[in-house]
């Protein structure tokens, strides 16, 4: 049975019955074996009988590769292919596809080039990638059994006629837009984009590792740990033209360079207000907004903070609140009938034509309460630290409110005026008036309101009783938890003797201001115990023995700034306010409070208030030993060195084996001839009123 075909497609005729030879029986044989795989698979063909293959030594190929239209003989037939040459029709049929095996690779491989040689020269001379993606895409033939024949011959026993099927995929254009591209210049860049990429983030890490911070040390704010140096400006430095022989605001100026050098945070300035016969009776004022005219004028104090703030220092004023306000529930009498006026003056509209007994109750609440919250904002205290927090003050000291913690407005107050300063100025009050709260609500507003809480240690009784003072404190509420107040740890104020007076021993009132360095909380100096400066010895001031710890500072040459403007002297008048006490006890502890401020910003074990221990916090201090007139205090931290502070407040020579306590360790602040050397606590030999930091060994 004979069926037409396409031109294009490759015909093959096959005998519709095969020869007994051998080869027949295997090419037959063969042939069933494969028909199934072979239909399945339009590139797999029936390979060629052996004996065939032992004729022709080359590969044989069964498809052939066509690229333009062919003249293809007919399809074989059932009757055609089983006659007796069909064998020799099919043979020469695949035979006249092949070719040698030296000549160019078979076509059916649809990855190498087509048998054409017009188009063979062609695709020679394009790139191997658009040769291959060009050979992907063709028409391809093979051999399959007849479909249509497949079910007749079934049934009659014999085998179906094999027929010429085409695969015909459309081949795309052989110009690839990417073929064109330049590809070693792609690669390249590439590949140093890549080395840019990783140099880069090579680089960020690395400047990670070295601009992370060696030690994490605890936040603490400006306030918490600094030194503070409280002044009595009558008594600093006379920079006045007139030459009066009284301390004023442009001569603190002129020193505040040394007070740098001091390593000093805060300035406290103790009373700058108008006063009668300032500065004698200095606490007889009669304003809290302005300045004594003695000390100079608004301009000088401007120039004074501006100055202080420059040199990234802070200011704090002392407010007398004691006897200055006698009441905190009684408001100004003046602004008080101003209000009642005022009220008055619109009662008729806010009262109703008729109104209950409870309406009633509710307004004259209301206007009560307007009444106290306005007479609170405008109290003279109120007035006066909104005019100094204009001003750009940093910080209050508010002195005597002791008196003033048990009346009802108390908590009140406190939050007015903490509200007034904000977060990051400071309220100071002396610890008097947390040990006198006699309610929780008024120790709540101490606790919550007031960041520095003043403790004065009192050095005349003795290292036993300076130890019982330290352990109330450490031990006590304000180290109960984190947030409260910072303790502002004092030795001398203005109401107070002068220690060297005191001890009368070298280096008392040194070593003593190094004690309250090592505690945990905020030191403060009061102006010239870093000198050792002593009372004013004078009989015929005897009238005056009150300020007798108000003397004129000492200065000397190496006390002088360049840039400050100030010689060694007091004042060039030559007679002073108060007469100059005798000169200061020589002492070998030049530089160590400046040392110790340096040390003390840089090192937590000093300056943290405490260590939290399952959120607990608890005093990183203890006063470890305090026998024969000898104190010694260790501060703490974990992973840190350990420090311990070492003085004699007695006038003999101590010499002392406390290496039950400690072993030894590195000399950080002492005498000259002592400083930088290993101490070891087995032998210490310990003079009069010498005092030393050591930092043990781990």
């Amino acid at each position: 049975m004979n069926k037409q075909k396409n031109e294009n497609f490759l015909s093959v005729v096959l005998p519709s019955e095969f020869s007994n030879s051998q080869c027949s029986q295997n090419l037959m044989i063969n042939q069933d074996q494969q028909d199934e795989e072979t239909s399945d698979c339009p590139l797999l063909t029936p390979s060629p009988p052996i004996c065939v293959v032992r004729k022709i030594p080359e590969m044989i190929p069964v498809f052939k590769h066509i690229e333009s239209p062919l003249e293809i003989p007919a399809s074989p037939t059932s009757e055609n292919i089983n006659s007796e040459d069909g064998l020799n029709v099919f043979m020469n049929i695949v035979n006249s596809s092949s070719k040698p095996l030296h000549d160019e690779p078979s076509s059916r491989d649809p990855m190498v080039e087509s048998t054409s040689s017009s188009s063979n020269s062609s695709i020679k001379n394009e790139p191997v990638c658009t040769q291959l993606l060009t050979q992907l895409n063709e028409a391809y033939q093979h051999l399959a059994p007849d479909a249509q024949a497949l079910f007749y011959n079934q049934e009659n026993g014999g085998k179906p006629p094999l027929v010429g099927i085409q695969l015909v995929v459309p081949k795309p254009p052989k110009n690839y837009i990417f073929t064109k591209w330049n590809w070693p210049l792609i690669r390249k860049t590439c590949f140093w984009s890549l080395m840019s990429i990783l140099a880069g983030c090579a680089a960020l890490v690395i400047g990670v590792i070295i601009t992370m911070p060696k030690r994490c040390d605890p936040q603490v704010e400006w306030w918490q740990g600094s030194l503070f140096y409280e002044i009595f400006p009558g008594s600093y430095q006379d920079g006045m033209t007139i030459n009066d022989g009284v301390g004023d605001l442009p001569g603190i100026n002129k020193r505040l360079g040394y007070l740098q050098k001091l390593g000093v945070k805060g300035v406290r300035l103790n009373s700058i207000f108008p006063a009668d016969h300032y500065p004698e009776y200095y606490s007889n004022i009669t304003s809290l907004m302005d300045v004594n005219p003695i000390l100079g004028e608004m301009k000088d104090f401007d120039q004074l903070l501006l100055e202080i703030h420059k040199r990234n220092m802070t200011l704090i004023l002392d407010i007398p609140l004691y006897p200055f306000i006698k009441d905190f529930d009684v408001a100004d009498v003046n602004e008080t009938k101003k209000i009642l006026k005022q009220r008055r003056d619109i009662s008729p509209q806010l009262l109703p034509t008729v109104a209950s007994f409870e309406i009633m109750g509710d307004i004259l609440t209301t206007r009560t309460s307007i009444l106290e919250t306005v007479a609170e904002e405008n109290d003279e205290i109120t007035l006066a630290i909104k005019f100094w927090t204009e001003k750009g003050v940093d910080g209050f000291y508010l002195k005597g409110l002791e008196n003033y913690v048990n009346e009802k407005n108390f908590p009140n107050k406190l939050r007015l005026w903490k509200s007034i300063i904000g977060t990051r100025r400071i309220l100071i009050c002396n610890i008097k008036t947390l040990n006198e709260a006699k309610n929780s609500g008024a120790k709540n507003a101490i606790l919550n309101r007031i960041d520095l809480i003043d403790v004065h240690i009192g050095v005349a009784n003795g290292t036993n009783v300076i130890r019982e003072e330290i352990d109330n404190i450490l031990n006590g509420i304000l180290f109960e938890k984190a947030g409260y107040p910072w303790v502002h740890w004092s030795i001398g104020n203005i109401d107070t003797k002068r220690v060297s007076s005191t001890l009368s021993v070298n280096n008392a009132s040194i070593a003593v201001a190094l004690m309250t360095m090592m505690l945990p909380g905020t030191p403060s100096i009061f102006y010239g115990d870093e000198k050792g400066l002593l009372e004013c010895d004078c009989p015929d001031h005897a009238d005056l023995e009150h300020v007798h710890n108000l003397m004129p500072m000492r200065w000397d040459k190496n006390d002088v700034i360049n840039d400050d403007g100030a010689s060694e002297n007091f004042s060039s008048f030559q007679f002073p306010w108060l007469s100059k006490s005798n000169d200061p006890i020589e002492t070998n502890l030049d530089d160590a409070i400046s040392n110790m401020t340096s040390i003390r910003r840089e090192t937590p074990t000093i300056y943290v208030k405490a260590l939290i221990t399952n959120d607990k916090p608890k005093a990183n201090c203890d006063v470890r030993y305090t026998r024969d007139e000898l104190i010694v205090i260790e501060r703490r931290y974990r992973r840190r060195n350990s420090y311990v502070f070492v003085a004699n407040l007695g006038k003999t020579t101590q010499n002392k084996d406390l290496s039950n306590l400690y072993y030894g360790g590195h000399m950080v602040i002492g005498p000259k001839h002592k400083f930088g050397k290993n101490v070891y606590f087995k032998q210490l030999n310990i003079p009069p009123g010498e005092a030393f930091v050591i930092k043990l060994d781990k």
